[in-house]
């Protein structure tokens, strides 16, 4: 006859729930070393991609690589991957530029029986996103403007948007542009003018073409100038002008270019693509 909990005695109800709670301590301790192992195999991944793609293209630091899939054993087993994310910064570009490379790879599948990724290893996707990142000094270096600022306003927002709060903010259309402009007159051959100007930007023959449309007088953060007549067409050319080329990972088609936030970006897309790790970009080529 099995008596009620009430009955039992003190100490056997004790060990009963001693032995509850180890269960429950054991469970937790096996989640957790198998999620640990988990994220080590990754990690580890992640740092051998890593390597490989610096020692093909001569960088100086070894890419920030992300393998997106989890349980990662798993997807490694199966050698699919929900995304693979490879960003260089400061590559060099030539003239003191340089600029930070990015690529993501959606939906990635290596071949069957893949054990090591090596520089030459097939890496099919679904689709793959390439960009060049220029900050605003050395997009000002290629203008050949001082102290350029890059402003991307939200759309439809309330003026000072834009900031960290914000978000990742693009546009490739009414970017707001501030720099240090030579205006010289007979009077004063060294006179300057910091002066803002909206823009619009796209990709023209592999390099970031710029538009400036007009003088910037709006509602976001700008510089208020004093402008002669005849300046404006001058402030407009300036500020208007297409960019080398430059070079996307995995060698992709530029297909625009636009603001983010205080970044200037070139990019590129590809579906249905299959690059190697090999191919993602040389320095010096």
């Amino acid at each position: 006859m099995v008596r009620p909990a009430s009955s039992l005695r003190p100490w056997t109800v004790s060990r009963r729930r001693t032995r509850v709670r180890w269960a429950v301590v054991a469970v937790a301790t096996l989640i957790a070393l198998a999620v640990l192992i988990d994220f080590g195999s990754a990690t580890a991944a992640e740092y051998r991609l890593s390597r490989t793609i610096r020692a093909a293209g001569g960088f100086d630091t070894d890419p920030d690589v992300t393998i997106d899939g989890f349980p990662f054993i798993t997807a490694a087993r199966d050698g699919r991957y929900r995304r693979v994310s490879i960003a260089v910064p400061s590559v060099p570009l030539g003239g003191g530029r340089v600029a930070q490379l990015e690529a993501e790879l959606q939906g990635v599948t290596l071949p069957i029986g893949t054990r090591l990724v090596t520089a030459r290893t097939p890496l099919r996707a679904e689709s793959i996103d390439a960009r060049v990142r220029l900050d605003q000094k050395d997009f000002g270096r290629y203008l050949g403007i001082i102290d350029v600022q890059v402003h991307t306003p939200v759309p439809g927002r309330h003026a000072g948007a834009g900031s960290p709060a914000d978000g990742l903010v693009k546009s490739a259309t009414g970017v707001i542009l501030t720099g240090k402009v030579p205006l010289p007159t007979p009077q004063d051959p060294s006179r300057t003018v910091t002066v803002s100007v909206s823009c619009d930007f796209s990709a023209v023959d592999g390099g970031i073409a710029v538009r400036a449309t007009r003088i910037y007088t709006g509602p976001e953060d700008h510089a208020t100038a004093k402008l002669l007549p005849g300046d404006e067409p001058r402030v407009l050319a300036a500020f208007s002008r297409t960019l080398p080329p430059m070079r996307l990972p995995f060698g992709l088609t530029a297909s625009g270019a636009e603001g983010e936030n205080a970044d200037v970006v070139l990019f590129g897309s590809a579906r249905d693509a299959t690059v190697t790790p090999g191919a993602f970009y040389r320095v010096g080529t």
